[in-house]
């Protein structure tokens, strides 16, 4: 095993270069601390993406897994195993993480979010309020470059917005009016766009709708565009690239002494050494890691004497809708790419009358791209007629997917998934997931409720799912803050209880998760972190 000793020990090691630690690292080297950056995957170029090529130039006609397989190597995509309900999760291996493939949806928490607990008695408060967060979100809003407008939502506060949104495209427009007659809110999407000229190197959208396919121009808010370029413009940040995280050291006193991690590429074991350790992996990595940690002082594995790392898994149950508007069918076709979705339709059945269940769902529209004819597959016929009827669909598709809250419960589990291992002998992580009955009646809601709009709207609604399906890429919970350290793996600084040298900044520490897209939460919670990691290494703690 080879030792690193180029500014051993450091300040601090983060692990992990997604929105979680990359802010880590940012807010740390700001503060003057030395910082090594460990991503297990590598660095991709702009050039590599695959977001501007047409289906017929790949050989599946641009499939999912065509258009982003450069984010999924070594087949981690397939590593987790599953057992319960059917359920996807995500896993990303790149320099900036699952920031180079999302939609840019940045969406507050609001104050009754934080306080589901002493609302609704399922799940607990969390240790910390929407006002303690509040600065944070802002400070996020600014750094990452947020558009919006100021709406007045109760349920969804209003953020630190720098631009007016894209506008609303015909079909959301339409999409809008029959929620008005509804008196649904649907509002202008608030999302990390470049729309104009603003800091650094990011060139404004041209609205190729390819967002999640990784943003060529980069306007779309990255890890790599918008947060870590303060940091290394410090010099107090290493960068290390294909560093696969094997465990977290411990030394005799029980706290985080470093790290060992194997190089992908010449496959040998590394060590260094840190006086703090940050971990920004995601909801399923995170626990991984620490449950791979274990050791002769934490048999169950590291920061667990609660027995708590890796439960509480949660995320979004997803409702994925087509439909096409009767009066926009047999139009023109006209150029209606953009930058993914426009518009969202923010939580609202809070307003209408009492139901069995608890939690919110929203929806974000128009977010499919018109690259092919969804509806073509579900068109009766064949020959000329079918293709006159394609055609005169296609300029009128109106698309929805919804997103509801998932009961953050104990048995839902990362664990390590016996006798299997990756190709570098790290054992894998197994799922272990069952919906609840208020998942599946706010399931159920959200699903009448969506097609009423779809009604009102004029469209005839082509596919609807018929069964949930999760997480929408947003999981979180599995190591969760709370005061109690029997009853919470992380205490309200995002600290192990167990460990006070080390520090959980992704949507692992998450107490409950409504139904809102949680990577600004994620970012406003890593700030506050590092500022506490900072903080603590001034005053010569450890």
């Amino acid at each position: 095993m080879d030792v690193l000793t180029r500014a051993e020990p450091y300040d601090a090691c983060v692990i992990g270069s997604g929105p979680a630690g990359s802010t880590a690292a940012r807010e740390l080297a700001l503060a003057g601390a030395r910082v090594l950056l460990l991503e297990a995957g590598r660095e991709v170029q702009p050039s590599e993406y695959a977001g501007h090529k047409w289906p017929y130039q790949f050989p599946r006609r641009g499939s999912w897994a065509e258009r982003q397989a450069i984010f999924y190597p070594d087949n981690i995509d397939r590593e987790v195993r599953f057992s319960g309900d059917p359920l996807s999760v995500d896993r990303i291996r790149v320099l900036g993480g699952r920031s180079l493939h999302w939609n840019g949806v940045t969406l507050r928490f609001s104050p009754d979010d934080f306080r589901e607990g002493t609302l609704h008695g399922m799940e607990p408060d969390w240790p910390i309020s929407y006002d303690e967060l509040a600065p944070f979100y802002s400070e996020a809003e600014r750094l990452i470059g947020v558009v919006g407008t100021r709406e007045g939502l109760p349920q969804l506060p209003d953020g630190d917005f720098y631009a007016p949104p894209p506008p609303m495209r015909c079909a959301e427009q339409l999409g809008r009016k029959a929620c008005r007659t509804l008196g649904i809110p649907m509002i202008p999407v608030r999302k990390a766009l470049q729309v104009g000229t603003m800091r650094g190197a990011r060139m404004p959208c041209h609205y190729c709708r390819h967002c999640m396919d990784g943003c060529e121009v980069g306007a779309i808010a990255t890890s790599v565009n918008a947060i870590l370029p303060d940091a290394l413009a410090t010099g107090r940040l290493t960068l290390r690239t294909n560093a696969l995280v094997r465990q977290i050291d411990v030394d005799g006193e029980g706290r985080a002494s470093g790290v060992t991690f194997v190089d992908r590429v010449t496959r040998r074991d590394h060590s260094i050494r840190a006086r703090f350790v940050v971990v920004g992996c995601g909801a399923i990595e995170t626990p991984r890691l620490l449950l791979n940690s274990a050791s002769a002082r934490f048999p169950n594995g590291l920061a667990n004497s609660s027995g708590l790392v890796g439960r509480y898994l949660t995320g979004h149950t997803q409702l994925n809708m087509h439909g096409y508007l009767e009066a926009l069918v047999g139009r023109d076709p006209v150029n209606q790419d953009g930058a993914t979705d426009h518009s969202i339709i923010p939580r609202y059945n809070h307003l209408r009358p009492a139901k069995d269940h608890v939690g919110g769902f929203f929806a974000q529209v128009m977010y499919e791209t018109h690259d092919y004819p969804h509806h073509a597959t579900r068109v009766a016929g064949f020959g000329t007629s079918f293709k006159r009827e394609v055609a005169a669909l296609q300029p009128a598709m109106f698309q929805m997917g919804g997103m509801a809250k998932v009961i953050a419960r104990r048995e839902s589990q990362v664990a390590i998934a016996s006798g299997k291992a990756d190709a570098h002998g790290i054992p894998l992580p197994s799922v272990q997931f069952t919906y609840c009955d208020n998942d599946r009646a706010l399931w159920n809601e959200m699903s009448a409720s969506l097609e009423e709009i779809f009604h009102t709207a004029g469209a005839r609604l082509f596919f609807k799912d018929s069964w949930m399906n999760g997480f929408a890429s947003h999981e979180a919970g599995t190591c969760r803050m709370g005061d109690d350290p029997k009853t919470s793996a992380l205490n309200r600084s995002s600290q192990a209880h167990d460990v006070p040298n080390l520090f959980v900044v992704d949507g692992s520490a998450f107490t409950t998760l409504p139904e809102k897209n949680p990577t600004l939460t994620i970012i406003a919670l890593s700030m506050r972190a590092g500022r506490h990691v900072a903080g603590l290494a001034r005053r010569g703690e450890r």
